[in-house]
């Protein structure tokens, strides 16, 4: 039986411990208008599990949070949305310097349609609020920096997450290095061991890429800033103020590098416990006695406008092969084959955990990869743009993956590589061995991104975290400085020997020829 004083005792450290919860709750605003779902997907476990931990947070976004401690700032309507609109045979760009420029100038346009979210009577109503504080900025660092006016104006300490590998422009932020003689750029498409061509195709694409937002999307959002904000600041420096940087992205997957302290991986964090699946899909699944192949192009691109031509070449090989596939398509699916089941959405993560899926055919998109590593699921993909090349060179490195150019498919191929990705339990295995260290982690990267997160909150912007090669310019971060005084130094002192030499050997041939003459 518990004493009256150890009853007191228990109550007083709860009443301790509740004080302490509230003491430690910031005030939070996300600020995340790009309008891809697949991005938010990222971000909204994250936010959910700040607002689970007792802080008031509050989202702009054009997604709804459904939680009942965050408070939505819709700004839906206010920009053009492209989830499942965008025609494949139309986007794909291709990789490399090329397709990475490409890239860059159909991000810069979408990052110029988010400009409308300053037309959201709500937001305009949050600005003008002078009342209104925070404790912390949370906001994706990707195709705009719109997102630090709101740092300026609230003069809070800031987080930057990416949703997808760590794009070259944001790594200065933290003073991290390109690496790129190891370490593939966002938008590159090259291996993580690299030939000559490709690291010279990596440097190129990381420096192009770095140019291309310093010199259109950073002075748009400063204009942008200025005109509808009022703001007066240099971007450059206020974005290198960042506390912490959450990157998308887990060493397992993407390769070893040395980071700051101020850049952490939490690749896999949007990454739930799997829920029950509908029970068509369930049922579809379980009664697959030769096992299922998950077909989906993500959540951007639409299925359906797949060329009839090569619609018609996977048509093909479903029908001689005795596995089901589940394949994600918008629209009618003529000469469909009974093995095939289509849906216009599906329950992806739910999918991909069930043993029972053999294969993922994918573009490579970097949620669905991490799905795919994190259950062991092997991954046939056709990448179409952006890092999607990128990201399943990563697993085709660790041998869990194959790989298809979209541009030349052949019915012959796909047939080959899918049959024997399912008879061939390498692929399997590795997936597994993949799966179990990309999962091996002291913390969840949910956890890891909270954690440190509360980190820079509790250290009022955490300014230990901060490396001393942020703002530094590049002749000295690379060494350039030291190694033209170390250069000129050397030059001079054989300059020097040689002089000396050469006058030594001269005084000497000159007392010669006067000995010669006496």
């Amino acid at each position: 039986m518990v004493s009256a004083a150890a009853t007191y005792c228990l109550l007083a450290a709860a009443a301790v411990a509740a004080a302490s919860r509230s003491a430690s709750a910031a005030r939070i605003l996300g600020v995340f208008p790009h309008h891809g779902y697949s991005h938010h997907a990222v971000f909204l476990p994250y936010l959910r599990a700040l607002a689970d931990r007792g802080h008031d947070v509050h989202v702009i976004s054009n997604f709804e949070s459904a939680h009942p401690n965050i408070t939505d700032i819709s700004v839906a309507g206010s920009m053009p949305m492209s989830n499942n609109e965008v025609p494949i045979q139309h986007t794909a760009r291709g990789f490399g310097v090329v397709g990475a420029l490409k890239d860059m100038f159909y991000l810069y346009g979408l990052a110029r349609t988010t400009e409308g979210l300053f037309d959201v009577p709500a937001v305009r109503s949050l600005l003008d609020d002078r009342a209104a504080s925070f404790d912390l900025i949370v906001a994706e660092h990707f195709n705009t920096e719109l997102s630090l006016g709101f740092v300026a104006k609230y003069r809070a300490p800031f987080v930057l997450l990416s949703s997808c590998p760590l794009t070259a422009w944001t790594l200065p932020l933290v003073g991290q290095s390109q690496q790129a003689a190891f370490r593939p750029s966002f938008l590159s498409g090259v291996p993580a061991r690299m030939d000559f061509g490709q690291r010279l195709t990596n440097v190129v694409v990381a420096a192009a890429s770095v140019a291309a937002f310093r010199l259109l999307h950073r002075p748009w959002s400063q204009r942008t800033l200025e005109k509808r904000m009022g703001l007066d600041v240099s971007l450059e420096e206020l974005a290198s103020n960042v506390s912490l940087v959450l990157a998308n992205t887990h060493w397992s997957l993407h390769g070893v590098s040395p980071s700051v302290a101020a850049l952490k991986e939490v690749g896999g964090m949007h990454i739930a416990p799997p829920k029950r699946l509908p029970l068509d899909i369930q049922k579809y699944i379980d009664e697959a006695e030769n096992g299922v192949i998950y077909f989906c192009m993500g959540s951007l691109l639409r299925g359906e406008t797949f060329s009839a031509e090569k619609r018609q070449m996977f048509l093909n090989v479903f029908n001689k092969i005795p596995q089901r596939v589940l394949w994600k398509w918008e629209g009618e699916l003529p000469g469909k084959p009974s093995n095939v089941m289509i849906r216009k959405w599906m329950p992806q993560r739910d999918i991909l955990a069930h043993p029972n899926v053999k294969l993922f055919i994918s573009h490579g998109g970097l949620l669905g990869t991490t799905e795919a590593v994190y259950e062991g699921v092997p991954i046939l993909s056709m990448p179409i743009f952006g890092d999607q090349m990128t990201n399943i060179k990563a697993v085709v490195s660790k041998g869990a993956a194959e790989l298809m150019n979209y541009g030349d498919l052949n019915e012959d191929e796909i047939y080959m590589k899918i049959t024997s990705m399912l008879t061939n339990p390498e692929y399997r295995q590795k997936a597994k061995e993949l799966s179990e260290a990309f999962r091996d982690r002291p913390m969840s990267p949910l956890e890891t991104a909270v954690y440190w997160t509360e980190y820079v909150i509790r250290h009022k912007g955490a300014p230990q975290l901060r490396s001393a090669a942020v703002g530094m310019p590049w002749y000295q971060y690379y060494l350039i400085d030291v190694l033209v005084v170390i250069f000129l130094t050397v030059t001079t002192i054989f300059v020097l020997l040689y002089c000396l030499i050469f006058k030594v050997l001269l005084r000497l041939f000159n007392r010669k020829s006067k000995q010669k003459k006496s």
